[in-house]
């Protein structure tokens, strides 16, 4: 992962954290999945460097699930856990999931657009419980991940901006920077 990557992941997590005072992470996991279903939809492209993969309790950024995972050790391996622990505190003993932020979310890493789907996913998801959340992620985009993908359960972005019934030429858009983007690997 690249440091922008890195670095725009670390400012996304603390913006929402900025903005609820504090969440689990299941909810910011949660939160982030949403806002990208929002973005895609609505201007077909992703925001979130990270791939969204369908797991048990619904769609988790994987790498951020690791490099979270990886907090409470005193000697991140990962950068990207590095980078969080500069930026994100557990809460503590007590609330072991809970992130708390360390400082404010450097929005210059987040466009307008970027924002307002952030602000739109956290006024929806921030106060639904965990069954709430579940029920809510594991929707058409999460189940044909769960079932269709050979193993590698990553989310489709085309999927997931059908979900919130993103017009064709959405849809087309997505695909082509798709083909684009592996033909530049």
């Amino acid at each position: 992962m690249s440091n922008y990557n890195s670095q725009k992941l670390t400012e996304l997590v603390l913006y929402i954290l900025n903005k609820t005072g504090g969440v689990d992470f299941y909810h910011a996991f949660k939160i982030l999945y949403f806002a990208e279903m929002k973005h895609l939809a609505k201007w077909g492209s992703s925001f979130v460097p990270d791939k969204f993969c369908a797991l048990k309790y619904g769609p988790v950024p994987t790498r951020l699930y690791d490099a979270v995972k990886e907090l409470s050790r005193p000697n991140p391996c990962m950068p990207l856990s590095a980078e969080l622990a500069e930026a994100v505190q557990i809460a503590g003993e007590d609330a072991p999931n809970v992130l708390l932020p360390k400082r404010e979310a450097d929005t210059e890493f987040l466009s307008k657009s970027e924002i307002e789907a952030l602000n739109q996913s956290i006024e929806e998801n921030k106060s639904l419980t965990f069954r709430q959340l579940l029920s809510k992620s594991h929707d058409e985009a999460w189940t044909e991940a769960e079932r269709y993908t050979n193993g590698t359960n990553i989310i489709s972005p085309i999927s997931m901006a059908r979900v919130l019934n993103a017009d064709e030429a959405v849809i087309d858009y997505i695909e082509e920077q798709l083909k684009i983007e592996k033909a530049l690997k």
